[in-house]
C-alpha cells in the first residue's frame, strides 16, 4: 500500500514538473541595455529610486558604448530590453529581424531643452556650420549621430565629405577638444552641459534632432518580444517600472537628474542643469509624430524603405 502511495506521489510529481515545463518562469531576471549618456535615464532613474524594486523586477543593467552595440546584444539575447535606444539602429533591425521587438515608449525631445549641440572652443575661428569644412568633427559611437549630422550639414550647403568624422567615447570627447585633436564636438548630454559649464566651449548650433522634427521621438524604448511571450509578467512590471520612471523624471527633472552621477560620473553639482529628455509612458505613444520621423529618415536617405509604427507598436502575441 505503502509502495502504491509512493508510486502515485512521483508519477504526480513527474506530471507536474512536465506540465510546468514551458510555462513562463516568475523569477526570471531582466537584463536591460544602457549607454552612460541621458538616453539611460530610464535605468539610472528606476535604479536610484528602486522602481524595479518597487515592481518586484530583478533586473541586470549592462552598459554599452554604442547604440548599434546594445542593439546587437538584444539580438544575440544578451539583453531583453533597451530603454533608451536611437531609432535608427532600432528600425535597421526591424528590416533585418521582422518582429523581433516592440516598441512600448519613445522620447519626446524639444529645442527649448537641447540634447545635442554642436560645440567649438571659445577662440576658435570656427563660428557656424558653414565653418566646419575641412575640419574635424568629433561624435559619439554609432551610426545615427554620423548620419544625422551628415543630413543636417547637406541642409546647411556643407559637404559632408569635406569634414573628418572622429567617433569618440564621451569620456575621451572635452579631452579631444581641448587638446585640439578635434575642431568641433557634436555633444550629447550630459557631456553637453559639463562643457558649457566650464566657460572655455561655445555652441554653434540649436539641437540637430530637434531640426528635423520637434517634439523629436528620436529614442525608443523596445523589448525583445520572445522574452515577452515567454515571461509576460516580468515584462510587464518591468514596463511598468520604467514608466513610472519616464513619469518621476518628467514631474521632478532635478530630482531625477542626480542618478546621472552614479552612471556617467557628471558632477553632482552640474546634474540638475542637464536637459533630460522627457518619454511617454507606455500606452501613451503619439504615433503620427513617430511615423513622421520614420518619414524624415527615408526621405533623407537614413532609411531604405518606411515602416509602419503598427507594425513596431502591434501587441506581443
Amino acid at each position: 500500500m505503502k509502495l502504491k502511495a509512493t508510486l502515485l506521489l512521483l508519477v504526480t510529481t513527474l506530471l507536474a514538473l512536465t506540465g510546468c515545463k514551458d510555462k513562463p518562469s516568475t523569477s526570471e531576471t531582466v537584463r536591460m541595455a544602457y549607454q552612460p549618456i541621458v538616453f539611460g535615464m530610464p535605468v539610472f532613474v528606476g535604479q536610484e529610486q528602486k522602481l524595479f524594486q518597487k515592481n518586484a523586477v530583478n533586473v541586470e543593467a549592462q552598459s554599452f558604448t554604442s547604440a548599434n552595440d546594445m542593439i546587437n546584444a538584444l539580438v544575440a539575447g544578451q539583453v531583453h530590453i533597451v530603454p533608451g535606444a536611437p531609432l535608427v539602429p532600432v528600425l535597421s533591425l526591424e528590416s533585418k529581424y521582422p518582429g523581433k521587438f516592440r516598441v512600448f515608449a519613445h522620447s519626446i525631445m524639444t529645442s527649448a531643452k537641447p540634447f545635442d549641440r554642436i560645440l567649438v572652443k571659445k577662440e576658435s575661428p570656427i563660428k557656424s556650420v558653414g565653418d566646419l569644412a575641412g575640419k574635424r568633427l568629433a561624435l559619439i559611437p554609432g551610426t545615427t549621430a554620423l548620419n544625422t549630422i551628415k543630413a543636417y550639414l547637406k541642409r546647411s550647403n556643407v559637404d559632408p565629405t569635406s569634414v573628418t568624422f572622429v567617433q569618440l567615447a564621451p569620456p575621451a570627447q572635452l579631452p579631444a577638444l581641448e587638446s585640439n585633436s578635434v575642431d568641433a564636438l557634436y555633444a550629447y548630454e550630459p557631456m553637453l552641459t559639463v562643457a558649457l559649464a566650464q566657460d572655455r566651449y561655445v555652441a554653434i548650433t540649436p539641437s540637430v534632432y530637434c531640426s528635423m522634427l520637434e517634439p523629436c521621438p528620436l529614442v525608443v524604448s523596445i523589448i525583445d518580444r520572445d522574452f515577452e511571450r515567454k515571461h509576460p509578467d516580468e515584462a510587464r512590471r518591468a514596463i511598468s517600472a520604467l514608466s513610472e520612471a519616464a513619469s518621476f523624471m518628467k514631474n521632478k527633472p532635478e530630482e531625477a537628474s542626480l542618478a546621472l552621477v552614479p552612471y556617467t560620473k557628471i558632477d553632482p553639482a552640474l546634474a540638475p542643469k542637464v536637459s533630460l529628455q522627457n518619454m511617454t509612458v507606455a500606452g501613451d505613444i503619439n504615433r503620427e509624430n513617430l511615423q513622421k520621423f520614420i518619414n524624415i529618415l527615408v526621405a533623407i536617405g537614413e532609411l531604405q524603405s518606411g515602416i509602419s509604427v503598427d507594425t513596431l507598436l502591434a501587441p506581443t502575441q
